[in-house]
């Protein structure tokens, strides 16, 4: 199976947002349950105001948008300029312009943002449309880069265990273990190691399997999705 390239699938993904066909909860206004589920956890662990936080492969802007109405100030990248333009007009529209700032960036490139500037990070199901391993490596460490020292790393991405992943890596096997090409677009499942090892320079909080249902192409399909929060390190 020949790598799609980076430049395609940004292509792809532009025609996506522009008009979704495969994935339509990227339309979603509402933010994820797992986004929901880590800022609820983030609260109980520290007294701070006005808590900064970066989005990678943010979309269309409904993770930040709703995490800036809870308080944080946010940064959402994706280098798709259709979903930018939207997380844009959103977040007016929501009321929230001042505190939810969208990026058209590449993550997999140096972001030009301060360093160590950001107590948090998001990636829900931004890693698993990165067609490289090498590119996955560099936006982890673009993001990580940005986080201050203590600061946490929320990932929520597909698993192996997935119900639809497993039936995908069947009919449409990719170039690497765990990927699979869904209508030219390359995606990644992950096993539990292979996110230890992304991110083992950080610390392991807490991992969890979120088990849920989710349609695609009219079919209904059980998930199991991998849900974890690592932390940067105190510099010594």
């Amino acid at each position: 199976m020949n790598r799609p390239s980076h430049a395609h699938q940004q292509e792809l993904w532009d025609r996506e947002h522009a008009k979704p066909t495969i994935l339509l909860q990227i339309d979603a206004t509402t933010a994820s349950s797992s986004v929901q589920k880590f800022y609820t956890w983030l609260k109980t662990t520290t007294t701070q105001k006005n808590l900064h936080g970066i989005e990678m492969c943010c979309g269309k802007g409904r993770n930040s948008i709703w995490l800036a109405k809870q308080g944080a100030i946010m940064t959402g990248v994706d280098y798709s300029q259709v979903a930018i333009t939207e997380a844009k007009r959103r977040a007016k529209d929501a009321g929230v312009g001042d505190r939810a700032h969208f990026l058209f960036h590449d993550v997999t490139r140096p972001l030009s943002l301060e360093r160590e500037s950001m107590d948090f990070a998001i990636d829900c199901f931004g890693s698993t449309d990165i067609e490289t391993a090498h590119g996955r490596k560099q936006a982890f460490k673009n993001i990580r880069r940005l986080l201050r020292p203590s600061g946490y790393m929320m990932i929520y991405l597909l698993s192996t265990d997935d119900e639809y992943a497993q039936e995908l890596l069947q009919r449409y096997p990719g170039p690497d273990t765990g990927s699979y090409i869904n209508e030219g677009k390359y995606e990644k499942a992950f096993s539990e190691q292979e996110i230890k090892e992304l991110y083992s320079d950080m610390k392991l909080i807490s991992l969890e399997r979120v088990p849920k249902r989710a349609t695609f192409f009219a079919k209904e399909y059980r998930n199991n999705y991998i849900w974890a929060i690592f932390q940067k390190p105190e510099k010594k």
